[in-house]
């Protein structure tokens, strides 16, 4: 279902035409600078947009005027941002698109994660991961993620591993990457059991 704050469906295009910008820099200019500007901005857009719910409430609201939502946009980039980005940011304002501003950001970063090779992964587990089982863990996904990391545009492919706590698994652990979920929890394995006996747990 597409929500007015993240409408994939009115917002992916802007999205795709801020990816594209981005690789014309890396790939054509060979101005890998410009690219990591822009990527850095968004995701420190991005990192605003989630811990401060009343910017996105000020960007969507139709009583503001166009200019005083790019100040306020401006102000949160800080002058040290990239003038592509600054642009971009102001022509979603002028096209009535700010609003999905949040979607925008995630779209493109997924696109670009995807490019450079950083795959975020969580880790559900029933137990805090010491660090060494981390590392285990993250060089055991990079090998099983390999086919996606054979065109890498970065310089080595990354694991961003993050370890959640849920007593309710049991035992075991579960791993959510993309939309992609291997559970590998006792409760998991209960709960097939319970299917193929046809038992409701």
């Amino acid at each position: 279902m597409t929500t007015r704050k993240y409408g994939s469906n009115i917002g992916r295009p802007y999205a795709e035409a801020l990816y594209q910008l981005g690789l014309s820099f890396f790939i054509e200019k060979n101005n890998s600078t410009e690219f990591f500007k822009i990527v850095f901005d968004m995701q420190d857009l991005s990192t605003l947009l989630k811990t401060t719910p009343i910017v996105s409430e000020y960007l969507s609201n139709p009583l503001i005027s166009n200019d005083n939502k790019k100040v306020i946009l401006m102000q949160c980039l800080g002058k040290k941002a990239s003038t592509n980005t600054k642009n971009f940011l102001k022509l979603l304002v002028d096209k009535k698109r700010i609003s999905y501003i949040e979607g925008i950001t995630q779209v493109f970063l997924e696109k670009i994660y995807n490019f450079v090779c950083i795959k975020f992964i969580d880790l559900w587990a029933t137990y805090d991961v010491s660090e060494p089982q981390q590392q285990r863990l993250i060089n055991k996904l990079i090998l099983f993620l390999e086919p996606d990391f054979s065109k890498c545009h970065g310089k080595l492919p990354k694991v961003n591993l993050t370890v959640k706590i849920d007593k309710n698994l049991l035992g075991g652990f579960i791993l959510v990457m993309d939309s992609q979920i291997i559970d590998l929890s006792l409760k998991g394995e209960l709960q097939r059991l319970a299917k193929q006996l046809e038992v409701t747990l």
